[in-house]
């Protein structure tokens, strides 16, 4: 093409007008220099027409080579999606990049929906790359959060294009597969929707009304439309904006929380009013237990990530399939990488030398698939995960470890466990006198204040001392260890409880307790008693009646030390990380008010209350180093 000339192909045009825009300065740093890439905006038409913003970044030799592409809802997305060394790595090789916002965000048209019609608009744009005679025809995903999850249903299904994916911190896109039923991609956590997160995402990233480009075919306006503006609205980045949102989410109805913010409608408006198997949910484009098939994969998420546990369950759904491998480390969401450190913490607690060597097995990971270069891949275990409180990585070739085993501690007092100075204790031991219990109170108006673990909560680990002084907290925890402990894998609790309300939700969280007494978060999860039998048909509690319940949704690699000890909470709430429940039995997301509950956790002989979790029984100390 005659860089002196204006383009004459009605979709693609270079650059002529002036000043480098954010992306083209950033480009250049990253070696993509105007003497040997061309950038073009481009509004991309999908098989049912609607057209999706994308930019293409491309070589100008004449060479096909590898593509390497990021779907993404998320604003200026160019700039923000080529944050990763691999784009550095890519465009020194002469490789392209492809960009693109999904239908109803950034510039593209359509309404937006979650992930919604992912797959097929992925697809659509991979056969377009595909017929390019700048594109050797593979092509390669990477991306964290909202692009991990563009991921998941097209590699699932498959692309002759796609050849390999580098989903990160993917939870969000993950649906009914086993052990994850009714979370629809983090919204639920059993079936208690995760206010702070999705009040705080949907806007400012997923709004259903917002601006437009101009009604116009003319490429030339349109290329210049989309260089000079970019679709923005006030949100998590804008400190008034968050003060303001978290006061407002603790004003009920929850459902209300961002029309009273007075932003545009969301998805959210929906999500919050309906249940965790509505069919509305069908719609977006979660990978579900029908989607039997994968693409090679590298799955890398964090412990404390919002969706750890989906991102490890989506791995044991797929590890019987060839090329797909597991690395979860110390950091919370999409902090993996830059969070990588010799001394690394991990929100207030020290976590050791979590550095990896990310950088060269997501390059050689590419050229292995991407063009061709077997000896570019060094075999690596398909499992690699950081043992937190050990400073080791564990590595296997399949998940959970064969070298765990399921054991158990038991929930025992003598009736006065609330708070952190009360008898609770933790047993291995699984005898018990009759009648043995403890009662809490969970007051809607005085809910348990969350503490760390939230999408964009610092710290996401803290001390938790100050929950555990309550007296709506049941407190229990082993003595002191004599040797350390290493939990790897899931974490489950089975509790025997009785409420006094039509509906009532039990919380548990599991910490690590620190010889001085520091008691830092782990894993949590939740269950709404009325989905204790079915996500899919809730069921209204019996006051009175003692009710068996599984509360899944933890796991965690963390390594008990010596002298620390292993400790559950049990509340009623815990706001406002997840929504609190008004006891009545309704719409929750529409009531203002509601009764006190009274939760009996029962652990006598007849009713075992106990924490299950994954024994990690293999060497410590031994294999430290990551591979």
């Amino acid at each position: 093409m005659d860089d002196d000339n204006m383009a004459t192909d009605p979709n693609t045009l270079e650059l002529h007008y002036g000043a480098p825009t954010k992306l083209e300065t950033h480009l250049q740093s990253l070696g993509a220099t105007g003497d040997k890439y061309v950038v073009e905006y481009r509004m991309l038409a999908m098989r049912d027409g609607t057209r999706l913003a994308t930019v293409v970044i491309r070589p100008r030799a004449t060479a096909p080579v590898p593509v390497i592409m990021v779907r993404t809802p998320y604003q200026n997305p160019a700039t923000h999606e080529l944050g990763y060394n691999v784009f550095r790595k890519a465009f020194a090789a002469g490789w392209a990049a492809v960009i693109q916002n999904e239908r109803g965000t950034g510039w593209s048209d359509g309404p937006y929906m979650l992930i919604g019609r992912g797959a097929e608009d992925a697809a659509d744009t991979m056969t377009w790359i595909a017929a390019q005679s700048w594109s050797n025809g593979s092509v390669g995903l990477i991306g964290c959060s909202s692009p991990a999850e563009n991921q998941l249903v097209v590699a699932a299904e498959g692309h002759p294009a796609l050849k390999a994916g580098v989903p990160m911190s993917p939870g969000a896109g993950v649906g009914n597969i086993p052990g994850c039923e009714g979370n629809n991609g983090l919204f639920y956590r059993g079936g208690i929707p995760v206010l702070s997160t999705w009040s705080m995402w949907y806007h400012p990233s997923a709004v259903l009304e917002r601006p437009r480009l101009p009604d116009t075919d003319d490429p030339d306006a349109l290329e210049r439309a989309m260089r000079t503006f970019v679709v923005t609205s006030p949100g998590s980045r804008d400190p008034a904006y968050k003060a303001t949102l978290e006061r407002i989410r603790r004003i009920p109805p929850s459902g209300d929380v961002l029309k009273r913010m007075g932003v545009p409608k969301t998805g959210y408006d929906t999500y919050m009013r309906v249940t965790p198997m509505d069919p509305v949910w069908q719609e977006s484009s979660h990978i579900h237990a029908h989607h039997t098939g994968a693409t090679p994969q590298i799955n890398i998420n964090g412990w404390l990530d919002v969706g750890a546990y989906e991102s490890v369950k989506l791995f044991e759904f797929q590890q019987h399939h060839p090329d797909q491998y597991l690395i979860m480390t110390a950091s919370s969401h999409c902090a993996m990488i830059r969070a990588a450190s010799p001394q690394a913490r991990l929100g207030d607690r020290p976590v050791g030398n979590t550095t990896f060597p990310y950088d060269d097995v997501i390059w050689a990971w590419f050229r292995r698939f991407l063009n061709d270069e077997a000896d570019a891949w060094t075999p690596m275990p398909k499992v690699q995960v950081f043992l937190m409180g050990a400073n080791q990585w564990l590595t296997g070739e399949h998940w959970p470890l064969p070298e765990t085993r399921w054991e158990s501690l038991y929930l025992k007092s003598d009736g006065h466990a609330q708070s952190l100075y009360g008898d609770g204790t933790l047993t291995e031991a699984s005898d018990a006198p009759t009648h043995a219990q403890d009662e809490v109170r969970s007051d809607p108006h005085n809910p348990v204040q969350s503490l760390g673990f939230a999408l964009g909560s610092d710290p996401v680990v803290c001390d938790q001392r100050s929950a555990e002084s309550r007296q709506d907290v049941l407190v229990y925890s082993t003595p002191p260890l004599e040797t350390g402990m290493a939990v790897a894998g899931d974490v489950d609790a089975m509790l025997y409880v009785s409420v006094d309300v039509p509906d009532a939700d039990v919380f548990v969280k599991l910490v690590d307790v620190y010889p001085d007494g520091t008691a830092y978060n782990v894993a949590w999860s939740a269950l709404r008693l009325r989905y204790r039998d079915s996500m899919a048909v809730p069921t209204p509690v019996t006051p009175g009646t003692i009710y068996e319940i599984r509360i899944k949704g933890m796991t965690t690699a963390n390594y008990f030390a010596a002298g620390h000890r292993l400790r559950l909470e049990v509340s009623g709430s815990n706001f406002p990380l997840a929504d609190r429940n008004w006891h009545t039995g309704g719409l929750n997301a529409e009531d203002v008010d509601g009764p006190v509950a009274h939760i009996t956790v029962h652990h006598d002989a007849q009713h075992p209350s106990r924490l299950e979790y994954h024994h990690y029984t293999g060497p410590i100390g031994r294999n430290s180093a990551p591979h």
